[in-house]
């Protein structure tokens, strides 16, 4: 690039100032060709897009870094408390808490799982965490949670309801029908409902109680229903009869049962076990008074 000695004052003749210019132009023109001879096409664009995103990176790496130096969690923390507290100065405060649907569920244990304390900023409090603990408790199926400004939690719940009485290992629990084990305290509040027994029992309980609800009149004599090695049921009546059912094609014995009883009221009579797994025949066993009673020949009548 050829030097330029230090510019002389420019005449006041227009053509030698014409030229003076003209002059200065063309210096300029060869800088700028010579400084694109020496920079690559994609310098330019480059070096505006990095101007532009310079703030950017800056304000991120000091972000990294507050975060690293716990800073950030500090500054983030004491904001957040500063917030809740003027946002209760302002009314925004848990002053009731409003439940629909509570039977049987206890109550403090509802209000453990919220999570919620009365007089405690209401914005920090959090539905959906509050609605995951109230599902975890055994009598609630279904919760929604509902912040209602200013100073208002609204709960409605639905209960699981009670399907049977369930007995394993000597213990006696209350579950529905998906199994779930309700409570195991003060039973005797369910006094009607079946009793189911074996480890398995809740599993295969909802299908035979549909199956003997179809049967009512065989139904309402269900005192317990065992399930033996897993695959199929006795029933033990209340009047003590065991009925034996088979593993498979339930409804049909307990459907040909029903029609039995209806016709000849075994069921009433001194039996002490039916036998229903063989599809093609019933076996009723007797006591062994009734036993006796049929083995003995018949008294001779006396003439008079």
């Amino acid at each position: 690039m050829p030097r330029v000695a230090s510019a002389s004052p420019i005449p006041d003749n227009p053509r030698a100032r014409f030229a003076e210019k003209t002059k200065r132009a063309t210096l300029r023109a060869t800088q700028e060709a010579n400084r694109r001879r020496a920079m690559p096409r994609w310098a330019g664009p480059a070096m505006r897009i990095g101007r532009r995103l310079a703030p950017a990176l800056l304000l991120g790496v000091v972000g990294i870094w507050g975060w690293a130096s716990g800073q950030a969690q500090m500054v983030t923390s004491v904001a957040v408390d500063k917030f809740m507290h003027a946002s209760v100065e302002a009314g925004l405060s848990v002053r009731e808490v409003f439940v629909t649907g509570r039977e049987k569920a206890d109550g403090p244990q509802l209000l453990a799982a919220l999570g919620v304390e009365y007089g405690g900023p209401i914005l920090a409090f959090d539905p959906h965490a509050a609605r995951a603990a109230l599902k975890a408790i055994p009598w609630v199926e279904e919760a929604r949670v509902e912040r209602r400004l200013p100073d208002t939690i609204f709960v409605a719940i639905r209960e699981r309801v009670p399907m049977a009485l369930w007995q394993n290992d000597q213990q006696l629990s209350l579950i529905d029908a998906d199994g779930v084990v309700l409570t195991a305290d003060d039973l005797s509040r369910w006094p009607n409902l079946p009793l189911l027994v074996g480890a398995n029992a809740p599993a295969r309980g909802p299908e035979l109680l549909r199956l003997l609800a179809a049967e009512p009149t065989i139904a309402d004599r269900v005192e317990a229903a065992v399930l033996v090695n897993g695959r199929r049921w006795d029933l033990r009546l209340k009047n003590k009869v065991d009925v034996r059912l088979p593993e498979h094609d339930v409804a049909a014995a307990l459907h040909q049962l029903a029609m039995v009883q209806q016709t000849n009221q075994v069921l009433d009579k001194d039996v002490v076990a039916i036998d229903l797994r063989m599809p093609d025949r019933m076996a009723v066993q007797t006591s062994a008074m009734a036993a006796d009673i049929r083995r003995k020949p018949p008294e001779k009548k006396q003439k008079i």
